[in-house]
């Protein structure tokens, strides 16, 4: 009896070291960033450069601060908040930020043609996004590598570029939330 009780037990510890090693972002990041990518990606085609940097000088930073809240919430629900992994994420998401105003700075002092300024910001971007595979959430690997291929489409495609990759970074945002929503379902029974 007591050998099924410390069996139960050691499994449930287990369990929990297992889940705790890498904490998979929580569903309702990739919806809200699916959501920003949507419409920031679509003025690209759409609007004027003034209304789409407007858009990313504010979705940029508050999409951010909306994804820690987001990630704090869930680590505090699943029991698992760490504070070295969230200072991880704030100083990894907050250097693409940064490395993001650099680029735009590249592109007001006239160092690289205002165009072009979107597409350096994507390449930022993909990186990022790569990186947050390699460090944190594996999915984000080929999120990355989606923005990675779509900078290609930029260069090859005038028309509709950005809007058709956003649509595309979008559904697969959406793909991936739905599966970590069915994920996260199954880990609480």
């Amino acid at each position: 009896m007591i050998s099924k009780q410390m069996e139960s037990d050691l499994g449930y510890v287990k369990d929990l070291v297992r889940r705790s090693d890498r904490q998979p972002t929580p569903a309702s990041i990739y919806l809200l960033w699916a959501a920003l990518v949507l419409v920031g990606f679509a003025l690209v085609d759409l609007a004027s450069g003034r209304a789409v940097g407007f858009f990313w000088m504010i979705a940029g930073p508050l999409g951010g601060i909306a994804s820690g809240f987001l990630g704090r919430r869930s680590g505090l629900r699943s029991g698992q908040i760490r504070r070295d992994i969230g200072i991880r994420h704030a100083l990894h998401w907050g250097g693409m930020l940064v490395l993001t105003a650099l680029a735009v700075l590249l592109a007001l002092t006239g160092h690289i043609p205002r165009d072009e300024m979107g597409r350096v910001i994507l390449l930022v971007v993909a990186f990022g996004w790569w990186s947050a595979g390699v460090h944190f959430d594996r999915v984000f690997l080929w999120l990355g590598g989606v923005m990675m291929l779509g900078f290609v489409g930029t260069l090859l495609f005038e028309r509709y570029a950005w809007t058709a990759l956003g649509l595309l970074i979008a559904i697969a945002l959406v793909i991936v939330a739905s599966h970590q929503g069915r994920r996260n379902a199954t880990q609480e029974r």
